[in-house]
């Protein structure tokens, strides 16, 4: 079983367990370490993913476990998921005040940053385009779609950098600064 369906299996019995994970199980470090300990703590196998996929791929009650164990410690849990979005905020955040300094501390604009982003966006869109019209040699299949998987994700965040979050992703910030308050208190 790929990480991604276990990932996607442990978001459907567990949403809030599963979104410590990021999208289709990217995130990585402690929060992604974290995730892998409380779903293995919740289907009691070892702290591995491969224990975690072997648990879900064999016990029909796993979901059921995963739910379990999300209602039972469900503030834990939003408290991590907090974190996670404290992280990816900060991180963009980031990269927006080192461009804003770079251009401050040399006079001109970091040339690299757009081509970059339109190398992106042009590869996303030529490739679509592609797709649409030639077909995929079946033997081709993995390596076309996970490119296109690649650009797909370059291109979001190329969106998210320029543009910014979109106002559903605006409301999911708030109820989480909201929950935040509200633990603090």
């Amino acid at each position: 079983m790929e990480w991604s369906s276990v990932v996607s299996a442990i978001s459907s019995a567990a949403p809030i367990l599963g979104s410590l994970f990021g999208p289709a199980g990217t995130a990585v470090g402690a929060l992604a370490g974290s995730g892998i300990k409380l779903a293995a703590r919740a289907l009691g196998v070892e702290p591995t993913q491969t224990a975690v996929a072997e648990a879900i791929a064999a016990d029909p009650q796993a979901a059921l476990k995963l739910a379990q164990y999300e209602m039972d410690h469900k503030l834990e849990l939003e408290k991590l998921e907090i974190q996670l979005r404290s992280i990816e905020l900060a991180d963009i955040q980031g990269a927006r005040i080192m461009r804003i300094e770079s251009e401050k501390a040399t006079g001109k604009r970091d040339i690299n940053l757009y081509v970059l982003a339109w190398v992106i966006v042009t590869g996303f869109f030529g490739l679509m385009v592609l797709l649409l019209k030639v077909p995929v040699p079946e033997d081709q299949n993995g390596v076309i779609f996970m490119l296109f998987g690649s650009l797909s994700t370059g291109f979001g965040q190329v969106l998210a950098y320029f543009f910014g979050s979109s106002a559903g992703s605006q409301a999911k910030s708030e109820q989480i600064s909201k929950l935040g308050e509200s633990l603090r208190k």
